[in-house]
């Protein structure tokens, strides 16, 4: 199976502290790989290493086999935007802009003309479970219409991978059953998920759980 992603003997120290303490680990393609562990595990770190938000102390990240090269920062952009997709806990929808509006911004920042990234707004939106909501604000939808419409904006230019830093926290257990379904739908259509999360529960739903404690893998399984 061809490696999406890969981090090799990564070491995160920020002023003394060292937060992660030499992690290897592979993410493969159709892979659903949840990070679990206690707050302050190193995790999220991890997971902002993986996705070029934040660049490693020691060790390399490789993107589809080539080295990512932290200092060439129009290069990682390009990859954030066109290649990962990301879910957060907190949506980070723009108020002023309807869903989907929200879910053309990275298409508009590809040159994708407005009534092509129009077309594919409206239809991911559609796909979960949004048709009719498509023109209202983020502050007239729920919390989990909020996050479906944060979904929707991470898949808008078909990443390669997508990644989810604690999706259902922030959610009630409706609303956390909904997404996590969703991304087992995208899963099981061949999308390549990491997703960070302390629910043990939704974890071991995924396919691989790697346990985090104190900056290193504990366990995978």
């Amino acid at each position: 199976m061809k490696k999406v992603l890969e981090v090799k003997n990564i070491r995160k120290v920020i002023r003394d502290n060292e937060i992660l303490k030499g992690i290897s680990l592979s993410v493969e393609e159709g892979d659903f790989i949840s990070i679990i562990g206690v707050s302050g595990s190193g995790k999220s770190t991890l997971m902002y290493i993986m996705g070029l938000l934040d660049e490693p102390t020691e060790g390399e990240v490789l993107f589809e086999g080539v080295r990512v090269d932290f200092k060439n920062h129009r290069l990682l952009s390009e990859i954030r935007n066109r290649k990962i997709g990301f879910v957060f806990q907190f949506h980070y929808l723009i108020p002023e802009l309807s869903a989907a509006e929200n879910v053309m911004v990275p298409m508009l920042k590809t040159q994708k003309s407005r009534k092509d990234a129009l077309k594919r707004a409206f239809s991911l939106l559609a796909e979960l479970g949004l048709r009719g909501k498509e023109n209202r604000k983020p502050y007239e939808l729920s919390g989990g219409e909020q996050q479906r419409v944060a979904i929707a904006r991470a898949l808008a230019n078909d990443p390669h991978i997508l990644m989810a830093d604690e999706p259902t926290g922030n959610l009630d257990s409706k609303n956390t059953e909904i997404v996590m379904d969703i991304f087992l739908a995208l899963n099981r259509m061949g999308r390549t998920i990491l997703m960070v999360t302390h629910e043990i529960e939704l974890a071991r739903r995924t396919k691989k759980m790697v346990e985090m404690r104190d900056g290193v893998v504990v366990g995978i399984r």
